[in-house]
């Protein structure tokens, strides 16, 4: 079933309060018939600090689900909190949880901060576990009014009775890494790599680029050169082939090293497997990737 998210109109607010008391009603085989209290209305939630998206079946259609992130001011800055996710059980087991949690990770980057917090049950399946999937890690609550707000709150409303409560958060805005430190870690994914992928490698050099020609971030590596496959007469003092890696697309496709790492690894088995001149079926085949 396909995913349509917007940001919330208007005409959106007047279905969220009964997609959420809907999605509400899923905890009753876990909690019991608890009295969670009506949802505020779209238009109360419209009229905090931050953004709502809806996501809709159709392009046209209207909402099964929204999630809303608070954006309140600190002393520190302004801060990403995604204080709602709900998406109406008719149309649940759909992927539109996670569409809207992407889509709301996005947007919340293009808005210029750094990481996005929620606070969830630990152990219901739909929620911290959902999150953790997504990326989100459990962490201490940041000691700060608004946080120390929420965790008041809850313990006031008696959520912990019900199963422990989590702080969880992901980073959202690019890495950030200067060349000499992404060419040490070019450099180390490169000694990583299997004996039988490297060995074969003749007249070829490694070289990093902030970004290609065209100053688009979208192509992580390049291949400047011939394949094997098509070298014919070689040998008569050509100048080496390039593997080239951008820098600037990887880090803006990356919120953390780990996830860097595993860029930069892929992109250097792709374009090894062009000298090669193997593709990415054959790559398969031979537990390259």
């Amino acid at each position: 079933m396909p995913s349509f998210v917007r940001l919330a109109t208007e005409a959106d607010l007047g279905h969220l309060a009964e997609i959420e008391r809907a999605a509400d009603r899923a905890f009753a085989p876990l909690f019991g018939d608890v009295d969670w209290g009506e949802p505020p209305s779209g238009h109360d939630r419209a009229a905090e600090e931050g953004f709502i998206l809806v996501v809709t079946e159709d392009e046209d259609g209207v909402p099964v689900g929204f999630v809303h992130v608070l954006e309140p001011m600190l002393d520190a800055g302004r801060l990403a909190h995604l204080e709602q996710l709900s998406v109406h059980p008719n149309h649940a087991r759909r992927g539109h949880g996670r569409e809207l949690v992407d889509a709301a990770l996005d947007e919340a980057a293009d808005r210029g901060h750094e990481t996005v917090s929620l606070r969830t049950y630990q152990e219901v399946p739909w929620n911290a576990p959902f999150y953790r999937s997504l990326g989100f890690a459990e962490e201490q609550s940041p000691d700060d009014t608004f946080h120390r707000g929420l965790v008041t709150a809850e313990t006031e409303l008696g959520l912990d009775r019900w199963g422990p409560r989590v702080h969880m958060s992901i980073r959202v805005a690019a890495l950030e890494m200067t060349t000499e430190d992404f060419e040490e870690l070019v450099v180390d994914e490169l000694d990583r790599l299997p004996d039988d992928m490297v060995d074969g490698l003749d007249n070829v050099v490694f070289v990093v680029e902030d970004r290609p020609e065209d100053g688009s971030l979208d192509l992580l590596g390049l291949y400047d050169g011939l394949a094997v496959t098509e070298r014919g007469n070689y040998g008569m003092g050509e100048l080496p082939d390039r593997i080239i890696l951008y820098r600037e697309p990887h880090l803006a496709q990356c919120t953390t090293e780990d996830a860097l790492r595993d860029e930069v690894h892929t992109t250097l088995v792709h374009e090894i497997a062009h000298y090669y001149g193997i593709d990415d079926r054959q790559l398969h085949e031979m537990g390259w990737a």
